[in-house]
């Protein structure tokens, strides 16, 4: 399966120290230049490992611009964000996933038909398929709610630690 993945997993994956899942989990991960350009920031304790994502093992690949980009465009979504979501839908006939955390780029993903997961989806998919443990796991998506920016509501946090233990 190929993952097509937009700067906020990166950047949290990143942050948690498990950017690697995205190459473990899938055959091939690729991304865009716009997302590139969003994630390297030099500043961010993240540059290395995601410098090193993009000069070994993260695949980039060019969008062209379209009817669907520009109407993504019009909706108010980051460039980073139409231009994942084009390059899902144009690989809507493979077996590939679109992975992006922010809600509206998600719904307007889910409407064009997308298989879709997030930044959490990656954990929980790793702890499914034994690359990391559930503690760990817990452990990891713990930082990332009390750790970084990254946000969800009480009630999703509860569902996830559950499914966790």
């Amino acid at each position: 399966m190929i993952g097509i993945v937009n700067s906020s997993p990166l950047i949290y994956l990143g942050k948690i120290g498990l950017v690697h899942l995205l190459r473990d989990l899938f055959d091939s991960i690729i991304t865009t230049r716009s997302v590139m350009n969003e994630v390297l920031d030099a500043t961010t304790p993240e540059f290395t490992i995601l410098t090193d994502a993009f000069e070994s093992w993260l695949k980039m690949s060019s969008v062209r611009v379209s009817p669907l980009s520009e109407k993504l465009s019009m909706m108010g979504l980051h460039q980073g964000e139409i231009d994942v979501i084009s390059l899902g839908y144009e690989m809507k006939e493979t077996e590939s996933i679109v992975i992006i955390d922010d809600l509206a780029a998600r719904d307007i993903a889910r409407t064009l038909g997308l298989d879709l997961t997030g930044t959490i989806g990656i954990l929980l998919r790793a702890v499914k398929t034994n690359i990391l443990s559930k503690n760990n796991a817990i452990a990891k998506f713990n930082y990332l709610i009390e750790g970084t920016s990254f946000r969800i509501s009480t009630k999703y946090y509860l569902q996830i630690l559950e499914q966790l233990s």
